[in-house]
C-alpha cells in the first residue's frame, strides 16, 4: 500500500430532536460515555473550540488523543486522530429536517498506509453510536 491511500464513508440518521439539543449532547463530553459505547472516559483540554485537544479511554483501555480541527457551533465539529501513520478525520454534522427532527451525519475520512483498515474498524460502530445518541436524547427529553 502506498501512503496516499484514502478511504471515506458517511453515515446518517434522522433523530427526533432539534439541532440545539444534539449540539448540547456533543459538547457535553462528560456524558459521551452514556450514549457512546466506544468511550469509557474522556477529558478535554479546554473549551469545545477549534484547536482543543481531548483524550478518550476506550473500553479495552486503549488511550486515543485527538484534536478538534474545525468547530462550527450548533452545526458540526471535526476531530482528527493519528493512528500510526494514518490520519483519521471524523465529521459530526447536524442539520434540521423538520420542526423537531434533525439529520445527524458522521463522516469519516482516512489517509495513509492503513486508510481502509483503520477507517472500517473505527467507523464500524458509528450506526450503534448514532442510535445511542438518539436514545439518549429521547430518554433525557432533549427535544
Amino acid at each position: 500500500m502506498n501512503e496516499n491511500n484514502a478511504w471515506s464513508k458517511r453515515y446518517t440518521l434522522t433523530v427526533k430532536s432539534q439541532p440545539k439539543a444534539i449540539w448540547q449532547a456533543f459538547v457535553d463530553i462528560n456524558n459521551w460515555k452514556r450514549w457512546n459505547p466506544g468511550v469509557k472516559s474522556i477529558t478535554i483540554e479546554g473549551p469545545f473550540h477549534t484547536g482543543t485537544w481531548f483524550t478518550m479511554v476506550l473500553p479495552e483501555g486503549e488511550v486515543v488523543r485527538s484534536q478538534l480541527t474545525d468547530v462550527s457551533e450548533g452545526k458540526y465539529f471535526i476531530d482528527e486522530t493519528w493512528v500510526d501513520e494514518t490520519r483519521v478525520n471524523v465529521e459530526h454534522r447536524i442539520e434540521a429536517s423538520g420542526p423537531d427532527e434533525s439529520i445527524v451525519t458522521y463522516a469519516i475520512s482516512t489517509q495513509g498506509p492503513q486508510a481502509k483498515a483503520f477507517g472500517e474498524g473505527i467507523s464500524s460502530d458509528f450506526p450503534e453510536v448514532m442510535a445511542g445518541l438518539a436514545t439518549y436524547l429521547a430518554e433525557t427529553g432533549s427535544m
